[in-house]
């Protein structure tokens, strides 16, 4: 988890690096350096104070972000939603939705921003199997919780296993063809 952490830093800090303007972008500036440091409901604030002064470029992500390691995914759910509004192409926003998806037993959803996230990361010149390991790492998880006891218990009646296990396998195989992809291009 520590690269996905790094890679979200460093596309921040690219999103970032123009110049402070405003009081909103002072306030996302802040908010991004408390969340740099582990101090989540710092940034929070700051990042509050950023999307209420009308900036939200960029605001959202970091904001679900810190809201995911209070553990307020239903929140930080929401905020990814608005994020992929503003940047529908970034997968690392659909992982991190995912991430919430998983936290509150929603296992199609989990799927779904898996299979996202993996179809948008494709997309990029640049792949790293350590990106795709951890897809991979994640989708096998999910399988497993499917196919296990808790999936009877929380979700047993809302989606049939079978559209799942498509979704798993349909995302399974993209993670192949980008590695072979990745192969070529090296």
């Amino acid at each position: 988890m520590k690269w996905f952490n790094t890679l979200v830093i460093k596309k921040f800090t690219e999103r970032l690096s123009k110049p402070v303007s405003n009081d909103g972008s002072l306030h996302l500036e802040k908010g991004r350096q408390f969340y740099l440091s582990n101090r989540f409901q710092d940034a929070l604030l700051h990042l509050n104070c950023a999307i209420n002064s009308g900036f939200d470029q960029g605001v959202y992500a970091l904001r679900g972000t810190c809201l995911q390691k209070l553990d307020y995914h239903y929140n930080a759910i929401e905020d990814f939603d608005k994020a992929i509004e503003t940047d529908p192409l970034e997968f690392s926003i659909y992982y991190n939705r995912a991430i919430s998806k998983r936290a509150i037993l929603d296992f199609t959803g989990h799927i779904e921003d898996l299979h996202n996230a993996i179809y948008y990361y494709k997309k990029h010149s640049t792949i790293e199997n350590q990106v795709l390991k951890a897809f991979e790492r994640d989708l096998q998880t999910a399988k497993m919780d499917i196919d296990g006891p808790i999936q009877n218990k929380h979700e047993g009646r809302k989606t049939p296993p079978l559209e799942i296990k498509s979704l798993i396998r349909e995302s399974l195989n993209l993670i192949k063809k980008a590695r072979v992809r990745n192969v070529t291009v090296n």
